[in-house]
């Protein structure tokens, strides 16, 4: 009985040995994945930590270079807005004066309009070849000076060539073919006192060229139903052409391609005229 209680007592022992040694192995093991585990997260936390302070300083870097570029582009900006809002404003009062001075040019020829030509304006086409026979026509005539043409495109600031560029050439040739027209009518009347057909200037070739390129079909038609008072007609049709191209010039618009191919076409015939 001892040596069987002995062998019970030392197997019982061993068996608790072994699953004490078991335990130990278990919690062991554990406590080495828990610490293992946790020095793990302590190092990712670490390097996520730096990673996410470098994102930030990159990103507040990157920040700082976007706001610097956008306030460099909108300087660049600001600064192309007032140079071409200056050169706008420069441009608008360079063509305001002009548009003034050409103006100007149109009340002058109407201010210094020779005498005769008001006279012939209370006659008939009819009536036209006989004007000479009136008492005070040579009088009228002979008012008819050098100086007193002069002064239909006097100017006293200079030649107003100069302001040609801003006005458009549409505007321009307008002005120049009612000027023509105006200056070649008090030419005819003055050659008149020796040739009577001359009297009869609204039939003159030169004057239809000049209102034909100037003109519609329906306005020359208009003119040539005018009994009397044709200059006058000539003088309001101009100005009030004139005014509209003029406005054109002031909105800032542009002339269509048919304007400028007739601005071409009267500047053709004034410059033919000019040299027959």
């Amino acid at each position: 009985m001892e040596l069987a209680e002995f062998l019970i007592t030392l197997f019982s022992s061993a068996g608790a040995s072994s699953v004490l040694a078991g335990v130990i192995v278990f919690l062991s093991r554990n406590w080495l994945s828990e610490r293992l585990r946790h020095s793990i997260k302590y190092e990712y936390d670490l390097k996520l930590a730096h990673l996410n302070n470098e994102l930030k300083a990159e990103s507040e870097k990157n920040v700082i270079l976007l706001r610097n570029s956008i306030e460099r582009e909108a300087e660049k900006v600001r600064l192309a807005n007032t140079s071409i809002g200056l050169t706008q404003k420069l441009s608008i009062e360079r063509k305001l004066s002009a548009i003034e001075t050409l103006w100007e040019g149109v009340l002058a020829a109407r201010r210094n309009i020779p005498v005769v030509m008001g006279f012939i304006d209370i006659l008939t086409e009819d009536e036209y070849s006989s004007m000479k026979s009136h008492r005070d026509f040579k009088a009228m005539v002979g008012e008819l000076s050098t100086e007193k043409v002069a002064r239909m495109y006097e100017d006293n600031i200079g030649s107003r060539e100069r302001v040609r560029p801003y006005v458009g050439e549409y505007t321009w040739a307008l002005v120049s073919t009612y000027q023509s027209i105006i200056l070649r009518t008090a030419l005819l009347i003055q050659m008149g006192q020796k040739d009577s057909e001359k009297l009869k200037w609204h039939l003159d070739s030169g004057i239809r060229q000049l209102l034909n390129s100037a003109l519609s079909e329906a306005d020359v038609s208009e003119f040539d139903r005018t009994k009397f008072g044709k200059v006058n007609w000539i003088q309001r049709k101009f100005e009030f052409k004139i005014l509209a191209a003029m406005q054109v010039v002031i909105s800032g618009e542009q002339f269509g391609d048919e304007a400028l191919r007739q601005a071409m076409k009267m500047e053709e015939k004034v410059r033919q005229l000019s040299n027959a």
